[in-house]
């Protein structure tokens, strides 16, 4: 009896623990990155992929009368993700699949020399932008200030998109 309260437990814990990692909620918060990148990579290679550098990546999760900021000041920087989920990001902000409420997101990039590039089947490379992908805006401000001098964002395979100094809505 014991073992099989015992397993119960256990199974009911893994289940809530994994509810838990599913959405994340922020409420009334400041999420502040800034950040002096120099010649830096990121990459991400295998199955769902994500590779950043001086960014802000929110997936899956509320955000509530918050702020997230981002200032980012990248020089020589790449970031690649190849194979299935895929998304790279230089200098940005992406959002996928949230709700914002009620919040600023505020994007200041200052790009020298960046590569950011995502091959294989869902695909996304921004350098210096806002991307908001699969997601609910709602009473917010969307602010991107990008400064690029010799960047690319390379997006080969399935779904698409590359941007530079840009804001996205898909």
């Amino acid at each position: 009896m014991k073992t099989l309260t015992s397993v119960a437990v256990f199974a009911i814990a893994s289940v809530l623990s994994f509810n838990a990692m599913a959405e994340s909620k922020v409420n009334k918060s400041i999420i502040l990155n800034k950040s002096l990148n120099k010649g830096n990579a990121a990459i991400a290679i295998g199955k769902d992929n994500a590779a950043n550098v001086g960014s802000v990546s929110v997936k899956d999760s509320r955000v509530n009368k918050s702020i997230i900021l981002n200032k980012s000041l990248n020089k020589g920087n790449a970031a690649i993700a190849i194979g299935k989920g895929n998304s790279a990001n230089v200098g940005s902000v992406e959002l996928k699949g949230s709700k914002v409420n009620k919040s600023i997101i505020l994007n200041k990039s200052l790009n020298k020399g960046n590569a950011a590039i995502a091959i294989g089947k869902n695909n996304v490379a921004n350098i210096g932008s806002v991307s908001i992908r699969d997601s609910k805006v709602n009473k917010s401000i969307v602010l991107n200030k990008s400064m690029n001098k010799g960047n690319a964002a390379i997006a080969i395979g399935k779904g698409n998109s590359a941007n530079v100094g840009s804001v996205i809505f898909e």
